[in-house]
């Protein structure tokens, strides 16, 4: 290949950095000065007492249950938000239908929503006096759900109404890029649409399956407004930061919690990038 041939095959490296310098100088500036001083508060200097507010977040009951409490809700959000999200974006992604820009549009509305809003819309629907345990009043005589919005369910419904938006956004993208030769090769062998799906969609969907369970999985273990509005039995690891802060001015305890929390969300994102299968399919 000639040196023409190679310069228009690619873009030089030099034009495509500058391009994506300012936004990533951001993001790092972004990140790296609160995530310093979180440090900074979490030490006060002293390597020994890092390691204790670090530890304490395991070692004292109510942060751990706290954590724990997160992981699994967001665990299951995310599994939730992807299952329930799947059907959508396919079809959003392969046909086309009157109303598809609308229906677009209405799955991405909770993204407009901050988390209070949210929390508020639960209350609305599943508090003691909600729309939901009114309608059950009227129609069985008891008022089913109500204070709900309070316990695990709201809490979980809360926080997969903020997930499904991005869930359906990168599912849509992720089916618009699968070949549809695959699918038509294999339902020519004979395979049903189960097998189909099973043995070639969903092994070609595996990467934004698993970068779609990061960024859901991430978002919601940091969610704190709709937590803060409906966590009355059930707290989790934003909140008892935010009260750490503003109710004991514990900073150097906040910034722990708010340590562990990004740790396991960069954890998670970049075990998702790995990708095991296909890091092993390239090896051979």
């Amino acid at each position: 290949m000639t040196s023409r041939g190679r310069r228009s095959g690619q873009d030089p490296i030099g034009p495509s950095a500058a391009w994506i310098a300012p936004a990533a100088l951001f993001l790092l500036v972004a990140f790296v000065a609160p995530f310093a001083s979180l440090l900074r508060a979490a030490s006060h200097g002293d390597p020994a007492a890092f390691l204790r507010e670090l530890g304490g977040v395991w070692t004292q009951p109510h942060t751990r249950r706290a954590l724990g409490n997160g992981l699994a809700l967001s665990a299951a959000v995310s599994i939730a938000a992807i299952l329930l999200c799947l059907p959508p974006a396919h079809l959003l992604a392969r046909a086309r239908f009157r109303g598809r820009s609308a229906a677009r549009m209405l799955l991405s509305v909770p993204l407009s929503f901050s988390g209070v809003i949210v929390g508020f819309l639960a209350i609305v629907m599943l508090g003691r006096v909600g729309f939901v345990p009114a309608v059950a009043q009227a129609l069985f005589g008891r008022p089913l759900g109500a204070g709900l919005a309070y316990a695990l369910p709201g809490l979980f419904l809360a926080y997969l109404f903020f997930e499904i938006p991005r869930a359906v956004l990168a599912l849509e993208a992720a089916f618009a890029r699968l070949d549809p030769e695959l699918d038509a090769a294999a339902r020519t062998l004979g395979a049903g649409p189960v097998q189909r799906f099973t043995r070639v969609t969903l092994p070609a969907l595996r990467p934004a399956l698993l970068a779609t369970f990061a960024t859901t999985f991430s978002v919601s273990l940091g969610s704190y407004g709709a937590a803060l509005i409906l966590s009355r039995r059930f707290s989790v690891l934003p909140v008892e930061a935010y009260q750490e802060f503003t109710a004991f001015g514990n900073d150097a305890g906040a910034a722990a919690m708010a340590i562990w929390l990004a740790g396991i969300s960069i954890a998670v994102s970049v075990a998702a990038g790995r990708d095991p299968v296909r890091g092993s399919e390239g090896a051979r």
